[in-house]
């Protein structure tokens, strides 16, 4: 069997309507709603255009976009300075197993140090275990639990 070819890069401005759509597609697996392009778009250009905000990636299989990955940079005095959060990880369902995820995340660790970030944390799903064990294989560890508050 041919191993597929994964290709992985930091997104740009061009890259806005597919990273928003597979965004879109992650909320709408969650059994969420999709955000409106333009709603959501002055976050990516922030994102994507400031080195202090976050960054986002973007990964493909044999030339396809299948994979993206949002990521915000934050302080704390836990993690002595700075450090990532990754905000929204999407892999296409026809991609998932192809090694795409491992190396999105692993792009992700490598970018998120080079910018002095020691710390990456994430969350998943109430009824994440595949996730959790595929984040655990690649060096993450289960610190708690997270929990949201939103104002009505």
């Amino acid at each position: 069997m041919v191993s597929p070819e994964i290709t992985v890069r930091l997104a740009t401005a061009e890259d806005a309507e597919v990273a928003i759509e597979l965004v879109g597609r992650l909320l709408v697996e969650l059994g969420g709603v999709a955000p409106a392009h333009d709603a959501v778009r002055p976050t990516y250009d922030r994102l994507v255009g400031s080195t202090g905000t976050g960054f986002v990636v973007l990964g493909s299989v044999d030339g396809s976009t299948a994979a993206v990955c949002t990521v915000s940079y934050l302080e704390a005095l836990r993690t002595e300075g700075p450090y990532a959060i990754v905000q929204e990880m999407y892999v296409e369902p026809d991609a998932r197993s192809s090694g795409v995820g491992a190396e999105l995340l692993r792009f992700v660790l490598d970018e998120a140090r080079s910018t002095g970030c020691d710390t990456v944390e994430l969350g998943t799903p109430m009824d994440g275990d595949r996730q959790v064990q595929f984040y655990e294989r690649l060096g993450f560890r289960r610190v708690g639990e997270r929990l949201r508050w939103t104002a009505p």
